[in-house]
């Protein structure tokens, strides 16, 4: 960066249709060029304190908790709006599934908008307005209105769950990002997991009040959103240098200073080709499709388990209304210990290979954790399945459930960071269209839990979900052998770019 004393090479001029000067165009704009000053720069998110680091990160992960937590807190409502609305189970059930769906538009939208304007304003507003229709669900006294309110409230609570990852890139190194990945992802499956039975919690007291859970998440995403206001800083470098050429102007009163990001203008032929087409286009190609298909698949049973896994307890077990919840912490105990030991493992064998190819990523390799894991998945699917009968102790089905969030957490991790390996130039448009095809199982998969259940019961219901998970385990063994040959002839890539 130029001395900001120095005097712009610009010649004010003036014109007969404007009343206010014109300016020629500098000789060498390059030298009013605002960056950072060389890699170890203390302003550049990366080299920020370690402590500021981790605070902005946990709370960026909260706040991807309570949006996430908003999504699934409605499954213990379901039989309380029954009685109040007089719906059936599988409109009570479209609560959860529409919030979901509302996930799977919105990062086509927000991830743009966070490019443009910054990460904190580009998740903060977002999120807000998501309050503010949590607020109106609490407020709706008939089932259209509920409906209505929970998909836009899931459509703008998909900001902080797409944006926060791009929050990880700007103040993490890659060499240690995933590990900081890992954590964020425990935060994701925690929030949707631990939520069916604080729901069932809130509302035990009364077969109509299913309000409350509105009213607690209004409480707890407030309190979140102003922690987040308070406490952290903007993180996305090319906004932070716009930021500081602008002090730069006012200070100096030279005008010629300026940040890449003032060149950038954002338009809507760059909106409709790369965040709108691009993500769908990039399921034409085979990796992305049936990577995106494995992820969204266990995704959908992941969101089915939480939805429906009360059935089990309650038809075969006689269990109470919260204690039928309570089995979805085994799936949250599975994910978290288990799953997250397991890919902290895969991200420290990772960087130990990618330090040995000079720095070069190896897409193929981040799939050996999902192949080494990802069969109990399945077994957790099978075991889950046939110790449901009241003859087996309550501690199986449970170990089952464990066994398929740990699955889960692995395929689910491994195959977000493959695409983002396998397909670097493009990877937001990867992550978006592995998102958009998640959310959409995630969204129709508990629609059908119960006519599932009613018509082959739990045991051939989740073996026929289990048998489908093994047909999948092949995926990441063929592509951790053919999967380089595949990128490089692939005949997609041009409708892609």
């Amino acid at each position: 960066m130029t001395s900001h004393t120095s005097s712009p090479d610009i010649l004010p001029t003036t014109s007969d249709s404007w009343d206010k000067p014109q300016y020629l165009p500098l000789e060498n704009p390059e030298l009013y060029l605002i960056d950072y000053n060389g890699p170890d720069d203390p302003e550049c998110p990366l080299n920020w304190p370690m402590r500021r680091k981790i605070q902005t990160t946990v709370l960026y992960a909260i706040m991807t908790f309570a949006a996430q937590m908003n999504s699934a807190i409605f499954s213990p409502a379901a039989p309380h709006l029954i009685n109040a609305m007089g719906v059936g189970h599988e409109v009570a059930t479209l609560t959860t599934s529409l919030y979901v769906a509302g996930i799977a538009f919105g990062p086509l939208l927000f991830a743009p908008f966070s490019e443009v304007y910054g990460r904190k304003i580009g998740v903060t507003m977002p999120f807000l307005i998501s309050i503010l229709f949590t607020c109106g669900t609490g407020g709706s006294e008939n089932i259209q209105s509920i409906i209505l309110t929970r998909f836009f409230a899931g459509f703008f609570a998909s900001a902080p769950i797409v944006s926060s990852g791009g929050v990880l890139s700007d103040i993490w190194a890659p060499s240690v990002r995933g590990n900081y990945m890992v954590l964020y992802g425990g935060f994701v499956i925690a929030g949707a997991s631990l939520a069916p039975p604080i729901g069932a919690l809130l509302l035990k007291h009364s077969p109509t009040a299913w309000k409350w859970v509105c009213w607690f998440m209004v409480a707890l995403s407030s309190l979140i959103l102003v922690l987040v206001l308070i406490l952290c800083p903007e993180t996305y470098p090319p906004v932070l240098l716009q930021r500081k050429a602008r002090k730069i102007r006012l200070e100096s009163g030279n005008w010629a200073y300026h940040a890449n990001h003032d060149r950038w203008q954002f338009t809507l032929d760059e909106f409709i080709k790369r965040h709108l087409i691009r993500p769908f286009a990039m399921l034409l190609t085979p990796i992305c499709f049936f990577i995106a298909l494995y992820a969204s698949f266990v995704y959908g049973i992941f969101y089915l388990t939480l939805t429906s896994v009360n059935y089990q307890f309650t038809q075969y077990r006689h269990w109470g209304y919260v204690e039928a919840f309570l089995p979805t912490i085994a799936v949250f105990a599975g994910a978290i210990v288990f799953g997250s030991a397991s890919n902290l493992w895969s991200g420290k064998r990772y960087r130990r290979l990618v330090l040995a190819n000079d720095g070069k990523a190896i897409p193929e390799e981040r799939l050996v954790v999902m192949m080494i894991f990802g069969w109990i998945f399945s077994a957790g699917l099978f075991i889950t399945a046939w110790t449901s009968s009241p003859d087996n102790h309550w501690a199986l089905p449970c170990l089952g459930l464990l066994l398929t969030g740990w699955g889960f957490f692995v395929i689910f991790q491994a195959c977000l960071n493959y695409l983002v390996d396998a397909f670097q130039r493009y990877a937001a448009s990867a992550v978006a269209a592995n998102t958009f095809a998640r959310s959409v199982f995630g969204a129709v998969f508990p629609l059908f839990a119960k006519q599932l259940f009613d018509t082959l019961g739990v045991d051939w219901g989740l073996s026929l979900l289990a048998f489908v998970a093994v047909a999948m385990i092949p995926i990441p063994w063929v592509f951790y052998r053919y999967g380089n040959r595949l990128r490089g002839k692939n005949p997609f890539l041009s409708v892609v770019s």
